[in-house]
């Protein structure tokens, strides 16, 4: 495999002539990449003559093109270069396939799949697009029902509101609803994919708790322009891109998949318009951008590609990652091609399928190293190590510091919550003890008094017999029943919409509800009674005695509580299995 490369210049067209009758023999697969920076004025002229002269020269070699902010060309990142890179496959059992997805004509998932079935030996495909809508979706949801093995890698082409993003294939338009695969196949062919994030996530998880695609209108029930504003002092103005890109959230979707997002603008109601899309319920975390641990980051990647051996390496850089390093822009572009073959472009979005699922990821590198076959010896190079903490920022020892804290704030709140939980819940049952149920009325009751209703319900039950049942089938028993009871109750939704209930000891249990009529509830405690018996099916008949009143205005606490234990067992005394109540 070979990796030719070059601008645009008055000698491209004997570039291309030479790289054509020196290197492409009959039967040899090749394919040819354009990276142009997306606010030349002059783009289109330029890739117009580009694209003639590489179909004057190599008509059957495909072109795959698209907008770029900065080109890679002999190990480092440009600005303003048309970049055009040749791959051409040695082995020829190595094959290269181009699939243009064109917005304006629908395509499906079973469209993709069956097109990538019918290439056999398949090792990776590249998806260069123009957009990550709707039919980005459709590409990875198909993409990701092919085998494990297959890699899928790639990047967004970059715009903005004047000068749109594009794609191109061959001689087409340059066009923004235009997306690419690139599928390379071969016997021979091997791939190595990585991802770099290097930032730091700091302080406490914020959930997401309203979003719409890449609008996040809230986290944590708040605007979610706050966590810029109350933490970071990042104000609503024109440098608020700048500045949030500093801090760019971590978005966690489980323990195993987390991505990065940043900021893009706000808008006047607070809603924040990220680079892509967050979820609904998404935990997020602010990151900080440690320049030695992202380098560090990119060092250990550069060791492990080098290993590899490949000889051709992709390297997608993100834009945002490009203007956070500034006039050091290209520092881990250099770094990964200071002993390999790369090529690639920063791009708006870094495209890696990531333990079975294809992620658009922002202010990441990625890079897919490729090689055809074994090699037998790995390249020299050795990479050296960033001591982090020898020269470490104070920025970024101020950030450990904070996120230490914030890990053990974390970490002795959840054992308070578990104590907290433990202090207010039965051990067997799950459902608050009598201390916790006992506290909710009295507090209920003191709430309802200073207010303008004061209306609200006991309802008080047990289990009937339960004594015969510990005697006849043994305490363990009698555990199984108060426990099947209870996961009967949260079936029910007992303890829910206006509603407590708690275990008031024994095989004895407490309701209080409140916003229901006296009508409501006696309903409900027949309910209750025949849902038991019917739910809970046991060697013996397992039912209850129910008491239901409702609390008198002006009456103390403990009165209502005496009156509902008082009707309990007048159901009990009149045969159990029924609700006796006063109402």
């Amino acid at each position: 495999m070979k990796l030719l490369q070059a601008s645009f210049n008055t000698d491209f067209e004997s570039t291309i002539e030479n790289w054509i009758s020196n290197n492409i023999e009959v039967g040899s697969s090749a394919v040819f990449h354009v990276y142009a920076s997306y606010d030349d004025s002059a783009i289109f002229t330029k890739l117009d003559a580009v694209k003639e002269i590489l179909t004057k020269k190599a008509p059957n070699i495909p072109i795959i093109g698209c907008s770029a902010t900065g080109e890679i060309l002999d190990g480092q990142l440009y600005d303003d270069a048309l970049v055009v890179t040749l791959i051409v496959f040695d082995d020829p059992t190595s094959n290269i396939d181009v699939l243009p997805l064109c917005g304006n004509n629908a395509i499906s998932e079973n469209d993709i799949l069956d097109f990538a079935k019918n290439i056999p030996d398949l090792r990776g495909i590249e998806i260069i697009t123009a957009t990550s809508g709707e039919s980005f979706d459709i590409i990875v949801n198909a993409l990701d029902k092919l085998p494990d093995n297959v890699e899928v890698f790639g990047a967004v082409a970059v715009g903005d509101d004047e000068r749109k993003p594009f794609v191109f294939v061959n001689n087409s338009d340059y066009d923004e609803s235009v997306a690419t695969l690139v599928f390379y196949s071969g016997n021979s062919l091997v791939l190595q994919t990585n991802r770099m994030f290097g930032w730091k996530a700091i302080g406490y998880p914020f959930t997401v708790t309203r979003s719409e695609g890449n609008i996040v209108y809230e986290l944590d029930n708040k605007p979610a322009f706050e966590v810029y504003e109350h933490y970071l002092n990042i104000k609503k103005d024109s440098y608020f891109f700048y500045n949030a890109l500093e801090f760019p959230w971590e978005v966690r979707i489980d323990e195993e998949t987390f991505y990065i997002r940043h900021a893009k603008s706000v808008n006047p109601d607070g809603s924040i318009v990220m680079s892509t899309n967050v979820p609904l319920g998404s935990k997020i975390k602010l990151t900080y951008g440690d320049p030695l641990r992202m380098l560090n980051h990119t060092k250990q990647t550069s060791t492990n590609i080098q290993s590899f051996n490949p000889e051709v390496v992709f390297v997608f850089n993100c834009m945002g990652r490009k203007l956070f390093w500034n006039d050091q822009k290209d520092i881990e572009v250099a770094e990964l091609s200071e002993n390999l073959e790369t090529t690639g472009f920063s791009a708006l979005g870094e495209i890696l399928r990531h333990k079975g699922e294809t992620v658009l990821n922002n202010l990441s590198m990625v890079t897919v190293a490729m090689k055809e076959g074994c090699s037998q010896q790995s390249k020299n190079g050795h990479v050296k190590k960033v001591n982090r903490f020898s020269n470490m920022p104070i920025a970024a020892r101020l950030a450990v510091f904070i996120n230490t804290i914030t890990e053990e704030l974390m970490e002795k709140n959840d054992q308070l919550n578990d104590m907290l939980y433990e202090a207010s819940h039965d051990s067997l049952t799950g459902l608050l003890n009598r201390g916790a149920i006992e506290r909710v009325i009295f507090e209920h009751a003191e709430n309802k008094d200073n207010a303008s209703s004061n209306e609200w319900h006991l309802v008080m039950f047990d289990i009937d017999n339960f004594k015969q049942i510990n005697d006849h089938y043994g305490h363990s028993e009698g555990d199984e029943a108060l426990k099947e009871l209870a996961r009967c109750i949260n079936e029910l939704g007992i303890s829910k919409y206006d509603i407590e209930c708690g275990r008031w000891g024994g095989e004895e249990f407490m309701i209080i509800t409140e916003n229901y009529s006296t009508e409501q509830v006696k309903t409900g405690a027949e309910k209750l009674r025949n849902a038991i018996k019917e739910i809970i099916k046991k060697e013996y008949p397992l039912t209850i005695s129910v008491g239901v009143t409702k609390h008198r205005p002006g009456e103390p606490v403990t009165d209502t509580i005496n009156r509902v234990d008082s009707l309990l067992y007048q159901a009990k005394n009149h045969g159990k299995d029924m609700v006796c109540s006063d109402l």
